[in-house]
């Protein structure tokens, strides 16, 4: 029997989009509720009060958040707000409020922190995350945001002031918010300053600094105060001088130094050939256009007389023309710029040089590649530009140092900088003169110094003498000398060690994958937010002793006093399903030898094709319809109507499959010769939306796409949209727009591990199977707590024909460690991995080596029908249902069927997969249904989406597979067809 709680929680997302930057047109906080149409649902959450402190010291500004937010609404929600921050800086102090205190996160490794966070969420207690997931993008997740009730959240983060062309450090803080503050609160202090900061704009004219010995504050407290603008303070940079801080760290000390190198530069040698390459998808519409055409022109302008060869980038790499530009004349090709269109997801690795040749490239981009890996395979200088508030600095800074180019920021240069940039060649920081005494020197990779250089280092004492090199390859045009000096220099409130560990980070993160476990150490210690490293609040001390986590200060001596004699508190894990796969083995064996003797079953009459049915009425799917293909053993093709009581087949295409003929499907990676005779029917609706806005999807293809452009504004969040539309594309033939469409579900949210399994379901469905490697390893990357993660991508793997990866993928998941609540909640998944596991083994055995499978596991149990179901969302509950030709049906509480059928342990809430095996198949008609039971939660990836695997003759040369991907919601409970066979 299935328990369900009587009231579940309401589970929105608020977004909360932030980002510090050194330019106008920054994002200040603002939230958005989403996963809900409901009016008063959306306005429930409201910043209910914002406090900032800033204080800057030399060129480090430390900025201080404290936001507090009220739900007015009630229901319990779930938070999560995500915010970019600018290039090399990183979140590195995260508190919530517990219990009416704030508690200070503590660093925990990313993948650990979320199994943790979601397992604590579970029993309805208050954890708080902070993670850092795509590109230099923060996200924390809050739980609970009580009914009426409010969290507060607090973070801060310390970052470089760069001087300007001006030779001024400018500090800036957006405050463009859209509603009144009922709560605001300012304080700016700069430390140690001779000299009057200047504001060159400020919150509403009252806001003033006063001389206070050497240090200048401003402060202001306000209530229901809308400001009118930002905060932009402009400091005098150092000028000729060499200044340093130091920290005293044991023996040793961090030191932070800053150099004006006025060193000569050499004019860059363009040449007449340039490639641009301008991305396209969905996601290039959050670039700033002016910027980004800004800097064109005023390249084209200074060159003059040129070629450009244009390529345009999103799910695919097309060249779009090659424009003859004269006197600095670009009409033509900037008219072509103006009137783009923005669709599609990216795929760097679609770039080529074949087609698009030129000596060196302008790649304007965000250095995000979600449909596809990043590489890039060009070998000429490619500069990369980037005007999106939320980028990937990393990325596009590791494109351009490894081709030799040069990494544009629009958001911290003007397009006149820029161009002043890109014309010279700058000389680089190639290192120091030999000193065993300084270490951990950041940046270590060669740097252009563009005027102005900032390093940090480990000195071994608190007086030494660094000599700096610069030049151009490893020849040395320039020196500069630093006198580092602890008592003169002393770092004073500023935590040194902290600038240096982002410097570090910064320079390992360019090479990323050799560099893992490196930044994950180096977060951990430093307790900052890297790719590898989250911050974690949990409620009590017994949480951290239950976890092993080890808590902050504040809770440090209660931790250590309790811990002993806590061993049996602590969290438990499955070590493993090794013991379960050997006990199911012998299970299935024994289901497998059994000769089932089901009750005669007499055949009715037969019907035409038009009355099939059922004796059970099938619900309908609120008014959809679905086309379904058909494959039967006959030599021409027809289309004919089924109405299946409420639910209609509004179309059926049965395909010819020619007696002597090859079936061109590939089958989980199997392509097969067979004779149409010896296969049954099958029958796979391909479902259309009833959605309103599909009513506008008609026409030609051509009409069509220009409808769903005009209405995508409307929808350019919601997952659905891009899935209904995509699906009209793929079944009106036009398979290259349905995938571009459908590709647009990586431009939606960060790191969303839901949305590229559906994502990964619709492409295993379609057949692109290069694609569903690339976003099923991703879901693995992000969820490798969880088992079905494992088997997407070994599902992926076989189809790409890599079966040992497969095998071995596979068979990872039975030697896993889980927690014990993922364990609960996927028992019995070894039954469909050894079905997985031993149909690999059986087709393929001649190209694998089992020598490190248990023999145990190993053996052949062929069966006619094997049907799988799986959904892309946990806390979810959603039943597969076979009903065979007595009508007996197959479901979790009739799990064996007289016939011999067998279904899998029910899953309440994970993701599934639930699995149907029969072995000898009773002749006649078996229908296939899925049941919405339930779910626990509501996001901004939209209704569950369901992916049904459907085989006949399984685990023999005569195997097929038929995948079907469908969104479900509450609305679809009490059954819905999704196909059905004939033997």
């Amino acid at each position: 029997m299935k328990l369900r709680p009587i009231l579940q929680t309401l589970v929105l997302l608020l977004l909360i989009l932030f980002t510090q930057s050194c330019i106008s047109n920054a994002q200040t906080p603002q939230i958005k509720v989403l996963g809900t149409t409901n009016s008063a649902e959306q306005k429930a959450v409201s910043l209910k009060s914002l406090h900032i402190e800033v204080q800057v010291y030399g060129n480090i500004a430390t900025t201080v958040m404290t936001m507090s937010f009220i739900n007015k609404g009630s229901g319990i929600l779930e938070g999560e707000l995500t915010f970019p921050m600018p290039d090399g800086v990183s979140i590195s102090s995260y508190a919530l409020d517990i219990n009416g205190k704030m508690r200070a996160a503590v660093p925990v490794e990313k993948t650990r922190a979320a199994e943790v966070f979601e397992s604590v969420e579970h029993r309805r207690v208050d954890p708080g995350l902070l993670e850092k997931v795509e590109g230099n993008n923060f996200r924390t997740r809050i739980y609970p945001f009580p009914a009426g009730g409010s969290r507060t959240v607090k973070i801060s983060y310390e970052e470089e002031l760069h001087p300007s062309a001006q030779q001024q450090l400018s500090y800036r803080l957006p405050l463009d918010y859209k509603a009144a503050i009922p709560e605001f609160s300012l304080k700016v202090s700069v430390l140690e300053s001779s000299q009057e900061p200047l504001l060159a704009e400020q919150p509403d004219g009252s806001f003033s600094f006063k001389n206070k010995g050497t240090v200048f504050i401003a402060e202001m407290q306000k209530k229901d105060f809308l400001p009118e603008h930002g905060l932009v303070i402009n400091l005098p940079a150092a000028g000729d001088q060499k200044s340093a801080l130091m920290q005293k760290a044991g023996r040793s000390y961090y030191f932070l130094a800053n150099v004006l190198v006025n060193a000569p530069s050499r004019t860059h040698k363009w040449s007449n050939q340039i490639g641009l390459i301008w991305d396209v998808s969905l996601g290039g519409l959050k670039r700033d256009q002016t910027k980004d055409l800004a800097l064109l022109d005023a390249f084209i302008k200074a060159r003059k007389n040129l070629t450009i060869h244009l390529g345009l980038l999103n799910n695919t790499f097309n060249k779009a023309g090659i424009f003859v530009i004269r006197d600095g004349n670009w009409g033509e090709l900037k008219e072509k710029l103006t009137r783009l269109v923005y669709d599609g997801g990216t795929d760097y690795s679609r770039i080529n040089s074949e087609l698009l040749k030129a000596d060196e490239y302008l790649f304007f981009t965000d250095g995000f590649s979600g449909f596809g890996p990043s590489a890039i395979a060009l070998k000429k200088p490619v500069y990369t530009i980037n005007s999106s508030l939320t980028a990937d600095f990393s990325k596009l800074k590791y494109i351009s140092a490894r081709t030799g180019g040069q990494f544009v920021n629009l958001n911290i240069v003007s397009a006149k900088e820029a161009l002043m940039q890109i014309s010279k060649d700058e000389m680089q920081f190639i290192g120091i003169k030999d000193n065993p005494d300084i270490s951990e020197l950041y940046p270590a990779l060669p740097v252009r110094v563009n005027g102005y250089l900032s390093i940090a280092g480990l000195s071994a004492s608190g007086a030494e003498n660094l000599v700096l090199k610069f030049g151009y390859g490893q020849q040395v045009m320039l020196e500069r000398k630093i006198n580092l000096d602890a008592a003169a220099q002393s770092a004073g409130v500023i935590d040194v060690s902290k600038i240096w560990a982002q410097k570090k980070l910064a320079d390992m993160d360019v090479n990323y994958e050799q560099n893992k476990e490196k930044i994950s150490e180096l977060g951990k210690q430093f307790g900052l937010v890297t790719r590898n490293t989250s911050l974690l609040v949990l409620e009590s001390v017994d949480d951290y002793i239950r976890y092993g986590i080890e808590p902050p200060d504040e809770l440090r001596a209660e931790y250590n006093s309790l811990q002993k004699g806590r061993v049996r508190d602590k969290e438990e894990r499955k070590n493993g399903l090794m013991k379960e796969a050997v006990a199911m083995a012998a299970e299935l064996k024994s289901w497998w030898n059994k000769v089932f003797k089901p009750e005669k079953f007499f055949p009715k009459p037969d019907k035409s094709v038009e009355s099939i049915g059922f004796a059970q009425p099938v619900p309908a799917m609120s008014r959809q319809t679905a086309d379904a293909v058909v494959i039967a053993p006959e030599s021409e093709q027809r289309r004919e109507s089924v109405q299946a009581d409420r639910y209609a087949l509004s179309e059926i295409v049965v395909s010819r499959t020619a007696a002597m003929g090859r079936l061109n499907s590939k089958i989980a990676g199997v392509n097969m010769t067979r004779q149409a005779a010896d296969q049954p029917v099958i029958i796979v609706p391909e479902f259309k939306s009833d959605k309103d806005y599909m009513k506008k999807i008609n026409g030609t293809v051509e009409n069509a796409y220009q409808e769903y452009l005009a209405i995508r504004k409307d929808y350019q969040t919601t997952p659905s949209f891009y899935l209904d539309i995509s699906n009209w594309f793929q079944q009106h033939k036009d398979t290259e727009r349905a995938l571009m469409i459908l590709s647009n579900l990586t431009e939606l949210e960060l790191e969303n591990a839901e949305i590229y399994k559906t994502l990964t379901y619709k492409l295993r469905e379609t057949g692109n199977v290069k694609t569903e490697l690339f976003t099923s390893h991703k879901v693995l990357e992000w969820r490798p707590m969880d088992a079905q993660s494992y088997r997407d991508y070994a599902l992926a793997l076989v189809d790409c024909g890599q079966y040992q990866s497969a095998l071995d993928t596979l068979y990872s998941v039975l030697n896993q460690s889980y927690s014990m609540d993922n364990a609960v909640r996927d028992h019995g998944i070894e039954e469909i991995i050894l079905a997985e596991i031993n149909n690999l083994i059986h087709l393929h055995r001649s190209k694998l080596n089992v020598s490190k499978i248990d023999k145990k596991l190993i053996f052949d149990f062929p069966v006619d029908v094997r049907v799988v179901m799986n959904w892309n969302k946990k806390d979810t509950d959603i039943d597969l249902w076979v009903t065979d030709p007595t009508g007996e049906k197959c479901f979790y509480s009739n799990q064996r069927t007289k016939a011999g059928g067998r279904i899998s342990d029910d899953f309440t809430n994970g993701y599934g997969p639930e699995q149907f095996m029969i072995k000898k198949a009773v002749k006649g008609r078996y229908k296939i249904e899925v049941n919405y039971y339930g779910d626990n939660q509501l996001s901004i990836s939209g209704p569950t989406t369901v992916m049904a695997e459907i085989y006949t003759h399984y685990g023999t040369v005569k195997q097929e597979c038929k995948i079907i991907a469908l969104q479900l919601s509450a609305a679809h409970k009490g059954g819905v067809f999704i196909g059905e066979f004939t033997f």
